[in-house]
């Protein structure tokens, strides 16, 4: 399936606000994004695809994460844990990313449930994303 959205997710604390992408570690051949994963208090790092839809991520081995797996999130950067948005259906906790601009990311905390989604305050903040996803396509095919 080909990606086409493209989401630049920042860190959601506002003392903070680093952007989490980087080629470091790339997933799909693509820039991911790092974050810090816990479960039942080791941590490690994990590399998330930045591509909405994609559930693709380089996981620790330390934390052998399987299916069904609950873990906390937290930004490599100022280490604080991302913040719980919500419960998802399956119970577990949703945290939320800051997308670089406008909008964020909330997705859950359980490893094999799908469910996110991505949230805009207003029509602006969408069609400002709008905008810099067109910019974005267009650098790339004239690249």
């Amino acid at each position: 399936m080909h990606r086409t959205i493209h989401i630049p997710a920042c860190c959601p604390h506002k003392d903070c606000g680093k952007s989490l992408i980087t080629d470091k570690v790339k997933v799909g051949r693509r820039p991911s994004v790092h974050l810090i994963a816990e479960k039942d208090g080791v941590r490690g790092d994990i590399y998330l695809s930045s591509w909405y839809d994609d559930f693709r991520a380089v996981e620790p081995e330390e934390l052998n994460i399987r299916p069904g797996d609950v873990v906390k999130f937290f930004c490599p950067y100022c280490g604080k844990e991302l913040p719980v948005a919500d419960k998802c259906a399956c119970k577990a906790d949703m945290v939320w990313l800051a997308i670089e601009g406008d909008g964020r990311v909330r997705m859950c905390c359980r490893k094999s449930c799908h469910y996110h989604s991505m949230e805009f305050v207003d029509s602006t903040e969408l069609l400002a994303f709008m905008e810099r996803m067109k910019r974005e396509k267009k650098a790339k095919k004239e690249s």
